[in-house]
């Protein structure tokens, strides 16, 4: 044989090789014929069981038939949906579209929740049919499952259901279209994702979730265009709707967010102010900052404790002086805030703030700053402690010792 004839017949069967099935395919195409051969016999139902949760990973279209057959049987239609689920073959598709027409009850309802897992776009007709099914767990299960659908027709249907609704089943039309919403944002089309929320929180009578969640989306899906529907919702007399704005404003970013919060602290009542303080502080955005210190500056003593709390938590230094102030404040809830405020205020530059003001003329404001470098332990302030020890005022003296021996 030529060498060219040689390198030939070696291609041919390298080729013929390629086309012949796996070692590890063979046994698995054997594997499969003989668990469905247990399906199709008289086995009793733990083997029958096993043989749908061994098809899972290895079935083809060939265990489709064997698998549906099993779907009106009331012991084994879980294992058989659970068989038929991870089958990529579409025959599954065709099967379970077939049984959904035949089952009722609680076999049709695992059924739509397969055909929901699978997303079979060919079902939205049939699934948008059941919800006017007389039988409310059929009417939720296929509300959730056009959910995870989400195609167009899915939303229409489930927004004309939802119109004339009974209260329960009105939550399982909602999830149906939040579940849409979120899969029009997760390819990137916000604007029909917003569509969908404007039409839920427009809902009468929504359940409180409902209405949390469709303002939550609405908002946050406009980004910046969201605000003036977040400042809506913040000055609601709905304490729901207020409750799910303040939490809202935790996820929004931007420094515009939080001076429009920050603008709210004066127009609004002592207990919207400490629930906004809160936000402001959990944001930690420093242009909050001077607002916050007005607010702790003056007005209802527990919504500056609130603000004060907001201050310390941004961790800027420009609070340091502020809070100095405070802490000779008459309410002594404030200056207490203030103090424990000014201890916990990270940075050198807070330190630098509270060694400079151990120098001030005011006694009071030095034992203040000398407690204050006891409980930071500024050791870089040391040499303070030790020339005040001379101080004319003996509190001063007593307090520049203890500093200094716990410094030391």
């Amino acid at each position: 044989m030529s060498l060219s004839k040689f390198k030939l017949t070696l291609l041919a069967a390298l080729c013929c090789g390629a086309m012949l099935p796996s070692s590890g395919q063979t046994a698995a195409k054997e594997q499969e014929t003989k668990l469905i051969a247990v399906l199709n016999s008289t086995a009793d139902f733990n083997a029958k069981s096993d043989a749908c949760r061994e098809l899972a990973p290895i079935g083809t279209a060939a265990a489709v038939p064997a698998l549906a057959a099993l779907l009106a049987d009331e012991k084994l239609a879980h294992m058989a949906r659970y068989g038929l689920e991870p089958i990529s073959d579409p025959a599954v598709d065709v099967a379970l579209r077939e049984a959904l027409g035949k089952l009722k009850g609680h076999l049709q309802v695992g059924v739509i929740g397969s055909i929901g897992v699978r997303r079979d776009a060919q079902a939205v007709g049939a699934l948008v049919g059941l919800l006017k099914d007389s039988d409310a767990e059929v009417q939720q299960a296929a509300a959730r499952a056009l959910g995870m659908l989400a195609t167009a027709e899915a939303v229409t249907g489930l927004e004309a259901a939802l119109a004339g609704a009974p209260p329960a089943n009105q939550l399982a039309l909602c999830e149906g279209l939040f579940r849409c919403a979120e899969a029009r944002v997760a390819e990137g089309h916000a604007a029909p994702a917003i569509v969908i929320y404007d039409k839920l929180r427009a809902l009468p009578h929504a359940p409180h979730q409902v209405l949390a969640g469709a303002w939550r989306g609405a908002i946050l899906e406009r980004r910046q265009a969201g605000l003036p529907l977040l400042l809506e919702a913040l000055r609601s007399s709905h304490p729901e709707l207020m409750t799910a704005g303040l939490r809202i404003a935790l996820e929004m970013e931007g420094a515009e967010v939080s001076m429009a919060l920050a603008d709210e602290l004066g127009k609004v009542p002592p207990a919207r102010q400490i629930q906004l303080s809160s936000v402001l502080g959990r944001r930690g955005d420093a242009a909050a900052l001077p607002a916050l210190i007005t607010l702790a500056e003056a007005g209802d003593p527990t919504a500056r404790v609130a603000a004060i709390k907001a201050a310390t938590e941004l961790g800027n230094a420009a609070a340091v002086t502020p809070l100095i102030g405070l802490l000779g404040d008459p309410d002594a809830g404030v200056a207490q805030a203030a103090a424990t405020g000014l201890a916990g205020l990270p940075g050198a530059e807070v330190d630098a703030i509270v060694i400079g003001t151990l120098a001030s003329p005011d006694q009071a404001k030095r034992l203040k700053m000398l407690e204050l470098v006891r409980q930071r332990r500024i050791a870089a302030a040391m040499p303070a402690p030790l020339k005040l020890m001379d101080d004319q005022n003996p509190a001063v003296r007593a307090a520049a010792v203890t500093s200094y021996a716990e410094l030391a």
